[in-house]
């Protein structure tokens, strides 16, 4: 090849590159629903049955206080050490994997309860402009003296890049998640057991705000 030739195909290729960010960047319009399109075109989406101990309508109570639920996460010690705040419905989530995002409750229903969320990893093996955004749902009926039901998560990458990067990686990703919900969910399982069967000794770990929002959640219907 001469040497005309190289810079030319330098210059298409920079080219190339800049126009595939910037399609990949493109804003979603202001009336697009994120959570639905998410659910319609996931990049990734796992299931998952599981079984607890507690009857339907004290799950779904629970599932309404997430943020009452990640403070009594951080007083058990369980790992990962989630950091959470809040503003108002809306959860501020800091993984110390590096995955910041932000998560918001869906409109619930008798049967299930579902949240939004969007986030980015911060790590310094991971470009910046590497983010997504998921839902995940629960969906649950009663069974014998518990319920049963299935959750669902379902991942969208935020732009062309990260989509394909997480279908590159797509079986790895899935592991993580099955191995991450699995040892979540059990771990929970054992602050819902508190809760159910000893919900004085859940109270005394709680102070001020949070024990308000706590009798509020164990309160009859």
């Amino acid at each position: 090849m001469n040497g005309r030739g190289t810079p030319m195909i330098q210059r298409y290729l920079t080219a190339a590159l800049a126009a595939f960010f910037l399609l990949a960047a493109a804003p979603v319009r202001a009336d697009d629903d994120p959570a639905a399109r998410v659910v319609s075109d996931p990049t990734l989406a796992y299931r998952k049955a599981f079984r607890v101990e507690v009857p339907p309508e004290a799950w779904n109570r629970i599932l309404d206080h997430p943020y009452l639920m990640t403070q009594l996460w951080a007083h058990y010690r369980f790992q990962p050490a989630y950091r959470v705040t809040r503003s108002g419905a809306d959860l501020h989530v800091v993984d110390p994997s590096g995955i910041t995002g932000d998560l918001r409750p869906l409109p619930p229903s008798d049967a299930s309860r579902a949240f939004y969320g969007a986030g980015s990893f911060h790590h310094w093996a991971i470009p910046s402009f590497f983010s997504a955004e998921g839902v995940v749902s629960f969906e649950c009926k009663p069974e014998g003296g518990g319920l049963t039901g299935e959750a669902k998560i379902f991942m969208r990458g935020s732009n062309g890049i990260s989509r394909l990067a997480m279908r590159l990686f797509s079986a790895l990703l899935l592991r993580h998640i099955d191995r991450r919900f699995t040892s979540n969910l059990n771990d929970t399982k054992k602050i819902i057991h508190d809760i159910v069967h000893d919900p004085d000794r859940v109270r005394k770990r709680l102070a001020g705000p949070l024990r308000d929002d706590f009798d509020r959640m164990v309160a009859p219907p």
